[in-house]
């Protein structure tokens, strides 16, 4: 419990933060999704070519979210347009994007160390606090006023039991969580310091994980933000402090596999008694 040892855990937990915004809006409406790692490694894959291309940080970051959206909204299309389930659209998502960053790598990583590329992922603010927390702060205080103060936070919230357009609502979500993915993993790839084609394996795992354990329901339509973020300081705490008293990252996996499923009995057997 040192000022350091907590800025350290804010800093692991910022890419899931980011995540979990999109994360916890797509559970609001009962789906879910599994692409978020592989996305990770696409998108970062990608932003590591067009930055060696071409050496500017603002086409780069462009470039990284424009995938994000248009990841998203293939997922948001199928899963309400098609009505292809959103565990089968984006499972096939995770392993198309995963399959293409192996494909552009060759299963070799492509390092960037330009300063102007890994300032998103490495850089501080004040010499003090990581960028990548300053970046979770926004994204969750942002995430907060537009599903609590906006109108179509509410949609998001009620489109499982209300006559609105749903499909409309659904695509939405999809397309600012594929955003979100592009944003996380732009910077997770200046952290790493360029793009790896095996990033982000399990990603989705922490993040349905949090957003699970901050109480959002899994069937859809109840949740709050707010637990969101405990969610996510719970997770980040648990594998620092795991990771401290030296248990191995394959019991880890164990451990939060537990843990989501004994979050998911718990919120069963609440919407059982309500």
């Amino acid at each position: 419990f040192t000022t350091s040892n907590t800025i350290n855990v804010l800093r692991q937990v910022s890419i899931t933060g980011i995540s979990s915004l999109g994360m916890f809006m797509i559970i609001l409406l009962g789906d879910i999704d599994l692409s978020v790692g592989s996305m990770y490694a696409f998108i970062g894959v990608i932003s590591a070519i067009v930055f060696k291309t071409t050496e500017s940080t603002c086409l780069t970051l462009i470039v990284a979210l424009a995938l994000g959206i248009a990841i998203g909204l293939f997922n948001g299309i199928f899963t309400a347009k098609f009505r292809v389930p959103a565990f089968i659209t984006t499972l096939a998502t995770m392993s198309i994007c995963r399959g293409f960053a192996y494909i552009i790598t060759g299963g070799s990583p492509i390092g960037v160390t330009n300063p102007k590329f890994t300032f998103l992922g490495t850089g501080y603010v004040f010499n003090l606090i990581p960028l990548p927390v300053i970046f979770m702060i926004i994204v969750l205080i942002l995430g907060m006023i537009l599903v609590k103060h906006t109108r179509f936070g509410r949609n998001a919230q009620a489109a499982k039991w209300s006559g609105i357009n749903v499909d409309k609502i659904r695509i939405t979500v999809y397309v600012i969580a594929g955003f979100l993915n592009g944003f996380a993993a732009i910077i997770l790839a200046g952290r790493l310091g360029g793009g790896l084609p095996a990033t982000g394996e399990g990603s989705e795992m922490d993040v349905i994980t949090a957003v699970v354990l901050g109480g959002t329901s899994m069937s859809g339509g109840k949740g709050k933000l707010w637990g969101v973020v405990l969610g996510v300081l719970i997770i980040g705490v648990l594998t620092n402090g795991l990771t401290m008293i030296n248990v191995s990252s394959y019991w880890q996996k164990v451990i939060k596999g537990i843990i989501i499923l004994a979050a998911v009995i718990m919120d069963n057997r609440n919407a059982a008694t309500n």
